[in-house]
């Protein structure tokens, strides 16, 4: 592999960078520590908003960036504000709302850093069977209010994405090719029962592209990690593009370099391989 002077790698978290229990190995931290102490730039790239980063993660002072909700917003840490948006005005969530209204899952809107979910489905979240890690990770990170669709007229402005957790794969693949086929959304999977929905022109690469222009930086200088399909533009758009062993295949097709899993430090191995070696 040619080498290149990396900058800024940039990373998803469930799949890539956090283990299967959601967490970031001690290893993992001392490998980021050692790349910003070279001036590289650390930036999560991930489905989730802000408040859902781990604390281990915002623990690192010195990272600035990240790519939050697919792509819909990059936000600055230090300055607290967003340098880029990718989002849906208030009609057209409304009309997402009613979109996914006859599906039988669990629904949230990720809005201005936050995520609000209806309160009767937060309180039967058990009912949805969605696993241990799942449910916890959305009762740490979810809002409850009332009925969303008021709260989104309330409150006005942009929103990020919605997430649905399916129990049936069934309604999952059939929510998918109806929400595709409407032409409105970009519709993809970061968990195997679940469906991230943004508008049709937001994804990790566009906003990584918009990073990369407010940093003045080129392809050549960005390495990306991922697993999942809502990593696809990313690691087309980065100098290397580096692929979990618990990837898809699809993925793993694009990859410049395929490493460890994410139970096995493989994004520190990468790192460490292709950039601090």
């Amino acid at each position: 592999m040619k080498k290149r002077e990396i900058k800024l790698i940039a990373m998803d978290m469930d799949g890539t960078l956090l283990t299967s229990s959601k967490e970031i190995t001690e290893h993992t931290i001392e490998v980021l520590e050692a790349a910003m102490d070279r001036g590289i730039q650390i930036v999560p790239a991930t489905g989730r908003s802000v408040n859902g980063l781990p604390k281990k993660l915002t623990a690192l002072k010195r990272m600035r960036y990240c790519i939050l909700s697919n792509g819909a917003r990059v936000y600055d840490l230090h300055k607290k504000k967003s340098i880029y948006k990718n989002q849906f005005e208030t009609d057209q969530v409304l009309k997402l709302l009613e979109d996914v209204r006859p599906y039988h899952a669990f629904r949230s809107i990720a809005k201005d850093g936050e995520v609000y979910c209806y309160k009767e489905e937060l309180d039967r979240l058990g009912s949805f069977h969605l696993g241990e890690y799942s449910e916890e990770m959305i009762r740490a990170s979810r809002t409850p209010v009332e009925d969303l669709k008021d709260y989104i007229i309330q409150e006005g402005g942009t929103s990020e994405k919605m997430t649905l957790f399916f129990e049936d794969q069934e309604e999952r693949a059939k929510a998918r090719k109806e929400l595709t086929e409407s032409g409105l959304y970009t519709v993809v999977a970061s968990l195997k029962n679940n469906l991230e929905i943004s508008l049709d022109s937001c994804n990790k690469g566009d906003a990584l592209a918009h990073l990369m222009e407010h940093l003045d930086l080129k392809k050549e200088n960005i390495m990306a990690c991922g697993d999942a399909e809502n990593d696809y533009e990313m690691i087309r758009a980065a100098g290397i593009g580096v692929v979990m062993e618990n990837g898809t295949d699809e993925m793993k097709e694009i990859a410049d370099y395929i490493t460890d899993d994410h139970n096995s430090d493989g994004v520190a191995k990468a790192i460490e391989k292709l950039v601090l070696n």
